[in-house]
Order: structure tokens, then sequence, then C-alpha cells
């Protein structure tokens, strides 16, 4: 297999340079009954300075059936022997593939925040969740780091980097991916795991990866080995996250760190180029690689519904804008090519008919050149944008079910092709999982029908913190004029 590229697993362009069977509602899994419920180790703060809303929604069959598909991915592919160094990590990347893969340290953020949402909906014990969680913790604990920083793939059995290569860099974004779904955790279960996560929090150097000049941070390190024909700096720091991208959160966990000398101040988020472009609708502030993974990834934990920042920048707003823009996209493409329509839209990074694992899966506004247009369309992509165009992505998600071959044990596989490799009819279908495709659309669902994860994560000292020192503000969307569609 090729080596990974594209934004989300570098997590972004650092190679590219760049289900559900929930049963029935019932009082048990119901999720309103599930959060009123919720048994937190720690009273919940009486006031905060960013609330999450609460605004449920039942949802589907279909949609009840793709979140345990999710949640049964996660909770069954992990490390089980005790023996290795990441025993209790999750290790779902590439699942069905059938050979040896590394875990990715990013999945673990979406990881222990699906093990919370399997609890509230009843699918597990809380205590055998907080013991899976406390496991996994130990772990990283015990890892390689550097300054706070994990390598981007581990391997299983030693730890060290994945694939067994030393092109394998450390990934602040993945880092911080991991930390932010810690600290849902952390919330969550508080005592033990809160400890455990406010360690690994707090060691974490955010300044380590900054470039005090551009005030960027750079996008990725290889703080050891540095590869044949690799451009780094003397530190082996390459790349920067210079124009926006799906890194959002990490602005917001550098400034809130709870180790005030590892912690940011406002000019690095500040300081990131928002191009604005559109596509046959309100413009946005865009990514040149228009894969709709990024117009969701910091969503999944921050709930922008109701906060702004100092230039009254709306990220809620600006990512349904994106969704928007990507569905006209598939519409005004299907005509040369085959696949692509109201339902079968979103385009992002995903499994390839024809290059592996690719990050040139997108939708206008992009760099059109960086675009692959070959049909392959990813389901979390429609999917994750679930918050922001409820009705598109319900009717994405519908229409994706009844695509011969596309759904397996975990639900819907990782992408398919109506127009590559397809044959009499019948599309070619990825049929692998990966954790962060699973991790998006099963934080996406939750988000959407409780509100479970943003909750626990606004409920975070630090994270508040983070918001407040880049200057956001709470901003009810009742009290703006915000287009609904």
């Amino acid at each position: 297999m090729k080596e990974r590229i594209g934004c989300r697993h570098l997590c972004c362009m650092s190679l590219v340079v760049v289900g559900i069977a929930l049963s029935e509602c019932t009082d048990k899994n119901n999720f309103f009954s599930g959060i009123a419920m919720a048994d937190t180790a720690e009273p919940e703060q009486l006031e905060q300075k960013f609330p999450v809303a609460v605004d449920p929604h039942l949802l589907t069959g279909g949609m009840e059936e793709e979140l345990r598909g999710c949640f049964d991915f996660f909770w069954n592919e992990w490390v089980r022997d005790e023996s290795l160094p990441t025993y209790g990590l999750n290790a779902g990347d590439y699942v069905g593939l059938r050979r040896h893969v590394p875990l990715a340290i990013e999945s673990q953020g979406f990881y222990f925040p699906v093990i919370i949402l399997g609890i509230e909906r009843g699918w597990i014990e809380r205590e055998v969740g907080r013991q899976r969680v406390l496991a996994a913790l130990d772990s990283l604990l015990q890892l390689r780091h550097f300054h706070g920083f994990y390598y981007h793939f581990i391997d299983l059995e030693t730890g060290g980097p994945g694939w067994r290569s030393k092109n394998v860099e450390v990934s602040n974004m993945s880092t911080a991916t991991m930390i932010a779904g810690a600290i849902v955790a952390a919330e969550y279960f508080g005592g033990d795991v809160r400890d455990r996560v406010e360690q690994l929090y707090k060691r974490i150097d955010w300044n380590w990866f900054l470039d005090p000049a551009r005030q960027h941070f750079y996008m990725a390190c290889h703080p050891e080995q540095v590869p044949e024909g690799k451009r780094v700096d003397e530190r082996g720091m390459f790349g920067h996250w210079a124009a926006y991208s799906e890194h959002l959160i990490m602005y917001v966990l550098a400034a809130g760190s709870p180790e005030e000398k590892h912690a940011i101040d406002s000019r690095p988020y500040a300081a990131m180029q928002t191009p604005v472009g559109s596509y046959k609708g309100k413009p946005f502030i865009y990514c040149r690689t228009g894969s709709a993974f990024v117009y969701q990834w910091s969503h999944c934990f921050l709930d922008f519904r109701n906060i702004v920042d100092r230039k009254k920048c709306d990220w809620f707003e600006n990512s349904r804008q994106a969704s928007l823009a990507a569905q006209r996209f598939a519409i005004d493409s299907s005509d040369v090519v085959k696949g692509l329509g109201e339902n079968s839209w979103g385009m992002s990074a995903c499994m390839s008919p024809t290059d592996g694992y690719s990050g040139h899966y997108g939708s206008m506004p992009a760099d059109r050149d960086f675009l692959l247009m070959d049909g392959t369309i990813a389901p979390y992509g429609p999917l994750g944008f679930l918050v922001f165009t409820p009705k598109q992505s319900l009717a994405a998600l519908e229409y994706m079910r009844t695509i011969p071959e596309l759904t397996g044990k975990y639900g819907l596989f990782d992408a398919y092709s109506f127009q590559t490799k397809s044959k009499n009819g019948r599309p070619w279908v990825a049929k692998s999982y990966l954790a962060i495709d699973k991790g998006i659309v099963a934080l996406m669902f939750e988000n959407y029908a409780t509100q479970l994860i943003w909750k626990y994560l606004h409920q975070n000292s630090h994270i508040e913190r983070g918001l407040s020192r880049l200057g956001f503000q709470y901003s009810p969307r009742s009290t703006r004029s915000t287009e609904k569609k």
C-alpha cells in the first residue's frame, strides 16, 4: 500500500505538500434518559462561558444502525494483548485489508468519546468502558513522546514508529486530536481518568512546534533521523499550518494549556490565512484541498454554533456553506462524472480505486488542479456534515444504504465509485474501515442527537480558557441573522 497522503492523515498536507444496530429507542438507551442520568464523577459547572445549547434529535433507523456500527468498530478493534506497550489503544486503521498496519494516534481522539456514547446508549457498562479508557491512557503515558507529541503512526508491538519506518513523522495535529478526545473522557469520568489526561495534556509543549517568526505551527517533525531528501529545518521541522484547515481545535488546546509556559497566545490563530471563495452560493473560508473532513474535524469536538471570534467569524456557518457547496458541485459534475449527484456528494480524503489512499478528493471551491475526479465518494463525507445540513446528509445516508456491497459489519465501508473499476452497474467498493472515518460519523451523529461530545468538552476549564484567550465570544444564533436551510 502506498504511504498515506492528504490533509487529515498528516493531519494535513505534509505528505501532499502541501452502525448501529441501535435497537429501537427504549428508556434504557434513549438519548434523553442517557444524558439526564450521566453519572459524572464531579459536579458540572454551574456557569459556562461557552455553553452548549440543547437541541436533541431522534435518529432514524438507518442512522442508529450506522452509529452502532461505528461503536462496534472502535470497541472491537483494539490492542488486547496486555504485554504490548500499546495495550488498550484503538488499532482500527485499514481494517479489512488483511495486512499488518500500525495504530494512528489521532484515532484515539475518536475512540475515547465513542466509548462514552456507548455507555450512554447502554451498549456497555460504565465501569467496563472506564477500564478500557484507563488502559489506553496508561499506555499513552508510557509511550515515547517528544515534548508531549507522538509519532503519527505507532507500531503495535514495539511502541516505536509505525510501518517500522524512519519516514513516520511526529505529528502535532494527531496529538491534538488525541488529547481533545481524552479531555471528553476526563470530564465524563473524572477521578483517575482526569488525573491521567491532565498529565498527558500538561506535558505537551505547544511552543516547541511553533515557528515564532511566522506564528504558524510547523506541520510535523522528524526529531531523530531525517528521511533522505526530506526538506526540514535544523530541528527536523517541516511544513506549516499556515492556512485554514482542520486544525482549529489545535489553537484552542494550545491556548488553553494547563501548563502556562507551554501555552500560546492569540497570535497563531490570528496569523492563520483565511482565503475566501464560493461555489454558486455564499462565500466562505475554504481549504485548497476541498476535502469535506476539513470542515468537520474540529466541529466533532467543539460546538461553534453559538460562538464567534473577534472578527465575528462564524465557523459553524462556514462549514454549513461548505456543505451546501459540496452538494452543488457534485450535482453539477454528475453529467461528466458517473455516480455523483444530489445524494452522492461530499468528496473527501479516502481510499482510491487507483491510488491507494488519496487526499486529492474534494469539492469546489478548491485548487481544481489538485482534485482527483474519478467518481470516488467517501460515505463519511456527506454524513460528517450532518449537524450543518441534516436534510441533505440524511438523504445521502439513505441512498448509500441501497448501494450494493457498500455496507459491512461495521456499517458503510470507506469509499465507492460508479465510474472507476465498476462492473455491470455495480460500483467499486473499498471494503475497508478507517478509524477517523468512522470516528467523524460517530461523533457528528451523537452531537446531532444529544450534543453529548460537545457538552463534555465545553465543561473543561482549559477549553474555556483557550477559547477566551483566542478571542472567541458567546453569541447565540437566535440573536443573529443566520440563514436556515
